[in-house]
């Protein structure tokens, strides 16, 4: 990960982070607040009250049990905006390089094609820029050199992949590991204190399933981004795989047709007396 998608990991896990210390700054009023002061006291208590229960859901939402899922879900951002930038086609492979490049291997040019090669910036445009180089030293056919040299400039288009697989994988993990862990400090509150508040049983019940949403709410788009990073990558490498192909074709083709002009005007010429005629 380079150090501009670091910085922005930092900030937004700071930016998300921040609002549980303002979640846990204030309690809950008590229930038992006495109506003193007729309607205009009734109206603040309900405020309060809604008050609390905003800060109480803050707290779920960015509770302990929480902030796994958060580290996961800032570092699967800055992962998908990372892959983005880098899997841009553009970026990739340029069509009308491609079509240049055939023309001039057509044509047997092989070093302006070379050339063309190395002046586009995309990826498989430097690739085959070191590929025709290994055809020009000879030893290695034109479609071999290409695509090896292809493959190797493919592999760091697949870093990063595998991390938001893994967050795929771990989050619902770890939203389940928080609500079996809510569940049992829940359990063992009931069984010290010897009987069941329902509110408070059904509050820790609620705070312990918040880690299994969150986790799946994780784990649905870093799954679906990182199959479609993968599939974007899978059409430009066929993409490629069938250039390399059409250019190796088109070389070929030149190269025979070549060495048959060359053979045809190393053939001696037919003379009168072989062809049966009379000579003058």
């Amino acid at each position: 990960m380079s150090r501009r998608s670091l910085r922005l990991l930092v900030v937004l896990m700071v930016l998300c982070l921040a609002p549980a210390r303002w979640a846990g700054a204030a309690e809950a009023p008590s229930a038992e607040t006495p109506v003193a002061g007729g309607a205009g006291k009734v109206s603040e208590i309900l405020q309060e009250q809604s008050a609390a229960k905003g800060r109480s859901w803050l707290r779920q939402v960015f509770g302990p049990g929480m902030v796994p899922l958060w580290i996961c879900s800032v570092a699967l951002i800055a992962l998908i905006l990372e892959r983005r930038k880098s899997l841009r086609p553009d970026r990739i492979l340029n069509p009308a390089m491609v079509e240049r490049v055939a023309d001039l291997v057509g044509e047997l040019k092989v070093p302006e094609a070379r050339k063309v090669s190395d002046d586009s910036p995309t990826v498989v445009g430097q690739a085959w820029a070191r590929g025709f180089h290994e055809f020009s030293l000879g030893g290695m056919a034109l479609a071999e050199s290409l695509t090896n040299s292809t493959v190797l400039a493919f592999k760091p288009l697949k870093r990063n992949l595998g991390a938001i697989a893994t967050i795929g994988v771990i989050s619902p993990l770890l939203g389940l590991l928080g609500t079996v862990l809510g569940m049992i400090i829940t359990f063992n509150q009931i069984a010290a204190t010897g009987g069941a508040d329902k509110t408070k049983l059904a509050g820790g019940i609620g705070l312990a399933l918040f880690t299994t949403a969150g986790g799946l709410i994780v784990a649905i788009p870093a799954i679906l981004s990182g199959r479609w990073f993968t599939g974007r990558l899978t059409r430009i490498a066929e993409q490629t795989e069938e250039a390399i192909s059409r250019i190796n074709y088109r070389h070929s083709h030149a190269t025979a047709r070549r060495q048959q002009d060359e053979t045809d005007a190393a053939a001696p010429a037919e003379t009168p007396a072989a062809s049966g005629e009379e000579a003058p």
